[in-house]
């Protein structure tokens, strides 16, 4: 989230062998937070009507185990702990180091990988464990054998998201697995 075009180009520029999406306000931010699924946020301080930090705060509770990249201008000690107190992960003073801002999102996104693995393998033990403790009809007609088999897949499906996002997933990388 940036107001200022030429600063999302840039970091479109930046970042781009990866997908970015850009929003100019907080209003605009909290939509496609809403709407989609994100591996990394960015956030910048000093947007007009916002500080970045009531943003960065509102991301954070709503979707706890994504990281947040803060970038401000402002340098000092004290912002920045604020900004790590209101949920981000990681601080970078503007003008940002291009080097450093991807290295950083080369981690933060080789974290993820490496947690939605673990939460996907979480999640298939999950599976494999309610799989054995659901009684199993005994020769059902094929009508209500397929409702069943529904009504199970749809259990499992939501344990297994369960097991997925307590173990650190999120549910794009959910999604995306359980296809």
């Amino acid at each position: 989230m940036d107001s200022d075009a030429e600063s999302c180009l840039l970091m479109k520029d930046l970042l781009a062998p990866h997908a970015v999406d850009i929003a100019a306000s907080d209003v605009d931010a909290r939509r496609a937070a809403r709407q989609d699924s994100y591996d990394v946020y960015i956030v910048t301080g000093g947007a007009p009507g916002s500080t970045g930090l009531a943003l960065c705060a509102w991301l954070h509770r709503v979707d706890p185990r994504t990281p947040i990249v803060f970038c401000s201008s402002n340098g000092s000690a004290q912002y920045q702990k604020l900004a790590l107190a209101a949920g981000a992960l990681r601080y970078q003073v503007k003008p940002i180091d291009p080097p450093l801002l991807r290295s950083t999102m080369g981690l933060l996104l080789k974290l993820a990988e490496l947690e939605s693995t673990r939460a996907f393998a979480a999640a298939q033990h999950a599976i494999r464990d309610l799989d054995e403790r659901v009684p199993k009809a005994h020769e059902p007609a094929a009508a209500a054998d397929a409702n069943e088999q529904n009504r199970r897949e749809c259990v499992l499906r939501a344990k297994a998201y369960r097991a997925f996002r307590d173990a650190g997933g999120n549910r794009a990388n959910f999604e995306r697995l359980w296809r």
